[in-house]
């Protein structure tokens, strides 16, 4: 990929980094080295992203078949296909997505491959700031928000530390959201490899790159008022798998799908 004068190729970046772990092309030097580096940590790092990946496809036709169709994916990333709008219609034609992120060279892509789709659009935002997501004329005009929308936060809270109780920032986006709505979170815990874990996160942290983890307890409150449901905070790779689980321990994640009554 050619450098772009929209952002600074030299330093690495969390979206390039884990674009770099999925296979794709969309990242630079500094992120391949950040990302080695942190593979030398925790060499399945990048079986790690695609089962994160995976729990993303999973749970998105798991929320169609519950019946809600309308999505709000916030921290979504550079677009690695098969995106979410992509599973999610290919289980209901008629499935809606907004696609939520602040990042440029995610809005370039994300644009540029969404220009012509009817009924997903993709708007610029911080998790941050919900007040400002939930004021943007794009969501009114894509989602029916007297319907129950799912809030998509897949690996996006580990940049947030505990201090920054970004479970408030998850509770407001909720309240402006129709009863029955759902949230869905992955996030790495140290539980499952401590020392190892705590590498990895130090050394992103020394490339500038916040990047916390969370005990189960801990991830559990990330759901504010939605109620976890079944089969609860659980290993990543065990929540809901299409089929039998060697290892539960293979993605060092939490994942889970809460309800707001």
């Amino acid at each position: 990929m050619a450098d772009s004068p929209d952002f600074d190729t030299s330093v690495p970046h969390e979206a390039r980094v884990y674009d770099y772990w999925l296979g794709g092309s969309d990242n630079f030097e500094a992120d391949r080295a950040l990302g080695d580096a942190m593979i030398a940590a925790i060499p399945t790092l990048p079986v790690m992203a695609r089962a994160n990946r995976a729990f993303m496809e999973r749970v998105t036709r798991h929320i169609v078949a519950e019946g809600v169709t309308q999505f709000l994916d916030i921290g979504s990333g550079i677009p690695t296909s098969p995106n979410l709008h992509e599973i999610a219609r290919a289980a209901d034609p008629d499935a809606r997505v907004v696609y939520v992120d602040y990042d440029p060279l995610v809005a370039r892509h994300a644009r540029t491959l969404l220009k012509d789709v009817p009924g997903v659009a993709y708007a610029e935002g911080d998790l941050t700031e919900p007040a400002t997501i939930l004021a943007d004329p794009l969501l009114p005009a894509t989602l029916d928000l007297d319907r129950p929308v799912a809030l998509m936060l897949v690996a996006l809270l580990m940049y947030f530390p505990v201090d920054r109780r970004p479970e408030r920032w998850v509770t407001e986006l909720l309240d402006a959201l129709a009863p029955g709505s759902l949230v869905a979170i992955s996030h790495p815990s140290a539980d499952f490899d401590p020392e190892a874990v705590a590498e990895a996160n130090a050394i992103a942290n020394r490339a500038g790159i916040t990047l916390v983890s969370r005990t189960r307890t801990e991830f559990e409150t990330l759901f504010g008022p939605a109620k976890l449901l079944e089969p609860g905070a659980v290993p990543l790779v065990t929540w809901r798998p299409d089929e039998p689980v060697a290892d539960p321990n293979a993605a060092y994640y939490y994942a889970g799908l809460g309800r707001k009554d």
